[in-house]
């Protein structure tokens, strides 16, 4: 995501924020309203509903970039939409996540609740409005250090620190990472960042999926209440993100509104 940042202007989200705030939004009612109806009317409780709704609110943004990546379409509109949709996906799950398990545990700590939702606005806005004009003053700073490959030892301890502020926050590291990207876009192309983080993105992705894989209960396939279920959820998120993404991009083509939504 640090990479993708990188390749992305600030200027082309804001282009397509207007879709991208509809987008995310659409794309977080559609499975929260969906999902929570299906389990509750299988006879799930209140709660439990509630919590597999929540999980499908996210989107999967790092598989997303990586498929966009290899179609050579990650500096295209739809990409800017859906990487955009994504970050706002976050922090709206991240809200959900935050009242479901205050209802979970009984209790509800309204003034937590308002400090985790700030603490994430602030996050993303402050980084994106200003984040990188304050990398463009330090650029003589940088010079002056001397240090062979300085600028792109900076930029990775940022990625890294950024990733794991977002993480304390409570959004996904992921994000924090994209938004490095962001903040020292106008120094990339000065020191030739994006080419000599491309090698190391392409050691490290492998990794990501070899994670998501060991996550993965292969026994759960073996039992078909459990196997249903899953299915059954799948579908759900597939589906909702899919209508509430084509809602939201009305006024686009079909042919984009459909990219947008797979």
């Amino acid at each position: 995501m640090f990479h993708v940042g990188l390749e992305i202007r600030v200027k082309d989200l804001f282009a397509v924020g207007r879709t991208a705030v509809l987008v995310g939004i659409l794309g977080v009612m559609f499975p929260l309203v969906l999902g929570f109806g299906s389990m509750f009317f299988l006879g799930y409780d209140f709660v439990e509903s509630l919590f597999v709704a929540t999980a499908i609110l996210a989107t999967s943004v790092g598989i997303s970039v990586k498929v966009l990546q290899d179609l050579g379409l990650i500096k295209h509109k739809v990409a800017h939409i859906v990487i955009g949709a994504a970050v706002l996906d976050d922090i709206f799950a991240l809200i959900v996540l935050a009242l479901v398990k205050g209802l979970a545990r009984g209790e509800f700590h309204a003034l937590e609740f308002f400090i985790l939702v700030i603490e994430a606005l602030a996050f993303v806005g402050f980084l994106t409005m200003w984040g990188p004009r304050l990398a463009g003053r330090t650029r003589r700073w940088i010079e002056k250090l001397n240090i062979p490959e300085g600028p792109f030892v900076l930029s990775v301890i940022l990625c890294l620190g950024l990733a794991y502020l977002a993480d304390m926050i409570g959004l996904a590291a992921i994000i924090g990472a994209f938004m490095a990207g962001i903040v020292i876009d106008e120094l990339a192309g000065v020191y030739d960042l994006e080419n000599k983080v491309k090698y190391v993105n392409e050691f490290l992705l492998p990794f990501f999926f070899v994670m998501m894989g060991a996550h993965l209960d292969p026994g759960a396939f073996l039992k078909p209440n459990l196997l249903f279920l899953t299915l059954l959820v799948t579908a759900i998120a597939v589906l909702s993100k899919m209508v509430g993404s084509v809602l939201a991009c009305w006024k686009e083509n079909w042919k984009t509104r459909i990219q947008i939504g797979v």
